[in-house]
């Protein structure tokens, strides 16, 4: 599936020549990638370069511990919605 994201309609700035965008959850999971991962998309040399910026595994464990310790703090942030 394609899809437009306009740039200057999410208040972007449109100065640089390069943008980082998270991917959707569904695609991380459709494509392996672990939840989080941003892309880099830079104009050069009269095309787009891309890469992926992966967050670190250690990140992930040290979130998993928190969350695990924290669960009762959590699970009220989530109910009330933040």
């Amino acid at each position: 599936m394609n899809g437009i994201l306009d740039l200057e309609a999410v208040g972007v700035d449109t100065n640089t020549d390069t943008w980082i965008m998270r991917l959707p959850k569904e695609v991380c999971r459709r494509e392996g990638f672990a939840e989080g991962t941003l892309v880099s998309l830079t104009i050069k040399n009269g095309g787009i370069q891309s890469q992926f910026i992966r967050p670190k595994p250690q990140l992930k464990e040290i979130s998993d511990f928190l969350k695990k310790k924290n669960r009762k703090l959590y699970e009220e942030l989530e109910r009330i919605g933040d």
